[in-house]
């Protein structure tokens, strides 16, 4: 590494500012992916494969701002779940992805919707105003589901029992996240028996759901 010490600026100032520009330059070059945060905003990432590790695992470099366990990025058509607790490199952090597989519902919300009549016409009450009604929409997250092993990581997998499905789904807080609670995946209803709440750090982070096929 270059010796600073004859400069005027700060050495550690010269290092931060040469290592942003070398990231910028790899963010908006070659290797460099346009993808969507969390349905928010959009950015640039860097995305790889993940030595030894499947397709549907990869790793994420990015500004410090921009990876957070928890996240969603959305790319190529797929979205990808932050997993792992980002590894800061104070220039950049990187951390572990991997691609959702369903969608979980998190909430239900009531929106106001006109009536119309079978021509397309605002139904009208006795005093000539508009007439509403409550329409429920389904707003779902992107999701991981495991229906064969514990999301667990280590170098023992824990077998779940044929009934069981884990949800690893990013940290929110919803009426529809609490024990008990039903909703429908790959054609069957399931009931939430627990919540780890565990990779979950000053509001960011994600949720483990266990679920048990109701019978």
């Amino acid at each position: 590494m270059k010796d600073y010490s004859n400069y005027y600026l700060d050495p550690n100032e010269k290092i931060m500012h040469d290592g942003n520009l070398m990231l910028e330059q790899s963010l908006n070059g070659f290797e460099g992916r346009s993808v969507r945060v969390n349905d928010q905003y959009d950015t640039q990432v860097m995305i790889y494969n993940k030595y030894g590790s499947s397709a549907e695992s990869r790793s994420v470099i990015g500004k410090p701002t921009d990876v957070k366990r928890g996240n969603v990025y959305e790319y190529d058509n797929q979205s990808w779940l932050t997993i792992s607790f980002p590894e800061d490199y104070r220039i950049y952090k990187k951390a572990e992805i991997r691609i959702c597989n369903n969608l979980f519902p998190i909430k239900q919300d009531e929106i106001r919707v006109l009536l119309r009549d079978a021509d397309g016409n605002p139904v009208l009450d006795g005093r000539g105003r508009p007439q509403y009604t409550t329409e429920i929409v389904l707003v779902t997250a992107p999701c991981i589901v495991e229906s064969r092993y514990s999301f667990t990581r280590g170098e023992q997998q824990i077998a779940l029992a044929e009934d069981r499905i884990e949800v690893v789904v990013g940290y929110v807080e919803s009426e529809n996240l609490k024990l008990d609670f039903e909703f429908k995946m790959y054609g069957d209803t399931y009931r939430v028996k627990n919540i780890d709440h565990s990779n979950v750090i000053n509001g960011e982070g994600i949720l483990i759901i266990s679920a048990e096929r109701k019978v």
